[in-house]
């Protein structure tokens, strides 16, 4: 029989697992354990807490780059402005054009342009259009559209069934509700569309405060063309029979003049008399 061969560390174990030791108290056993649960716990990797940190970083990524193309795409709330006071009240628009809102005027438009430039327009407003090729101008009303790329023009809409465009400069396009054809104006004039029927009217581009002006200088004018401004913005009906419509006048016109005023002076440059008749709005004329 081949005799067994025990290194050092099988000796030392051998001793150990034959020798004789006291039993330990049970409150001195309990210790050891917990101490080597301690032990043990700081010697695992702590990878759960690192796990939920960058799961976290990761969710707020997703929510910001969500928050900003739901910002920019879909977030536009529309814009909606009252002109209650008695002067204009200046807009300027996303894309830098300018309104010039009239008295008791509304306009809503996008917070950010898109595809086209769209402006919903209730009463009376003068526009300042920034050219722009790839993006439509497009003013609404009741019952017309008016299309521009760059120009200036002013729009007075009474309701559905009254609506007058006129153009100063550059070029625009009209459709009118329950129409099929359209309206190319050019400077100098104005598309009426009134009680169903539409018709291409001639001004005169200097007589007008839509630019911002203080007042207007008329010279050598003929009463047609200055009576047609002064019917416009009084509303007011002048009786083109009682008057010689080719005769001319020279006079200052300011803003904050009343009918009565203007008529006051023209009364004392063509020995005219002007009656007011509020009740049905119009103006008779008389010679003194």
């Amino acid at each position: 029989m081949k005799k067994k061969e025990f290194n050092n560390r099988d000796l030392d174990f051998e001793f150990l697992w034959n020798s004789s030791y006291k039993n330990l108290p049970e409150n001195k056993i309990e210790d050891s354990w917990q101490k080597f649960r301690r032990v043990n716990s700081l010697d695992k990797p702590k990878k759960s807490g690192r796990n939920y940190l960058r799961a976290g970083f990761a969710a707020a990524i997703m929510l910001l780059l969500f928050s900003i193309y739901y910002y920019g795409v879909f977030y536009n709330p529309t814009i909606k402005i009252n002109n209650y006071g008695l002067l204009d009240k200046e807009v300027n628009l996303p894309d830098g054009s300018l309104v010039l809102l009239k008295e008791g005027g509304e306009i809503s438009f996008k917070e950010h342009f898109k595809k086209t430039r769209r402006v919903e327009l209730k009463g009376e407003a003068f526009f300042d259009v920034v050219k722009d090729t790839l993006k439509e101008f497009n003013v609404v009303t009741g019952s017309t559209i008016t299309k521009v790329l760059g120009t200036k023009f002013s729009v007075i809409e009474r309701g559905d069934k009254e609506v007058e465009i006129s153009l100063y400069t550059g070029k625009v396009l009209v459709s009118v509700k329950d129409y099929a054809e359209s309206w190319a104006l050019v400077p100098g004039e104005s598309l009426v569309y009134h009680k169903g029927s539409a018709e291409i009217r001639k001004f005169n581009t200097s007589l007008s405060f839509a630019f911002g002006n203080k007042f207007i200088d008329v010279n050598n004018i003929k009463l047609k063309e200055l009576f047609y401004f002064l019917s416009k913005r009084f509303d007011y009906e002048f009786d083109s029979s009682s008057y010689n419509e080719n005769n001319r006048v020279t006079l200052r016109i300011n803003k904050q003049d009343s009918l009565a005023e203007i008529l006051n002076i023209l009364s004392i440059i063509n020995n005219t008399i002007y009656e007011i008749k509020k009740e049905n709005k119009k103006v008779e004329i008389s010679r003194k």
